[in-house]
């Protein structure tokens, strides 16, 4: 399944995708487009990646670059697209095992490396925001979790929450 991206998160995401592949930055789109791409239909403010270590360091040393791309050369922690349209870069102890295993996958006209579903999982377990609970709920109706894989990614705590979740999404299932 494919998620439709609206008109004004298509240019800046794939501004963003051409920005770190020109730059050479591994990246993997997440949050809620990758939510979508999962089966959790919803809207979303903003596009979400994250990156490799160093990429503000790389960032910073192509201003050019990024106007090329219609991203504000002033801040590299954030990329400010011409569009209105913010990207926020996430970087945490996980964020270079997410890159590392993300997948190449077709989206909005080009190939794009999107967080693996396990890892998109554990990222909103983490976060524990009810939005996560939400969309947590939803890719379990939509894919099969492999609770082996998700045990490796979460904490113990984060583990049993998700079974909470799980056991909600099935009494909705019903």
């Amino acid at each position: 399944m494919q998620p439709k991206i609206d008109l004004p998160y298509a240019a800046p995401l794939l501004d963003a995708v051409a920005l770190f592949e020109r730059l050479g930055i591994s990246y993997a789109l997440v949050g809620g487009i990758a939510a979508m791409f999962y089966g959790r239909p919803r809207f979303t403010e903003d596009v979400d990646f994250v990156a490799m270590s160093g990429h503000r360091e790389i960032l910073d040393k192509n201003p050019e670059s990024m106007r090329e791309h219609h991203f504000d050369p002033s801040c590299s922690w954030k990329l400010y697209h011409d569009s209105g349209i913010e990207i926020d870069i996430w970087k945490d102890d996980f964020s270079n095992d997410i890159v590392r295993r993300a997948i190449d996958t077709p989206l909005a006209g080009r190939t794009v490396r999107l967080i693996e579903m396990h890892d998109l999982i554990a990222m909103k377990l983490r976060a524990g925001r009810l939005q996560d609970d939400s969309d947590v709920a939803e890719i379990i109706k939509n894919q099969r979790v492999d609770p082996i894989v998700l045990q490796a990614l979460v904490t113990a705590e984060q583990l049993a929450h998700f079974g909470e979740v799980e056991a909600r999404a099935e009494r909705e299932r019903g």
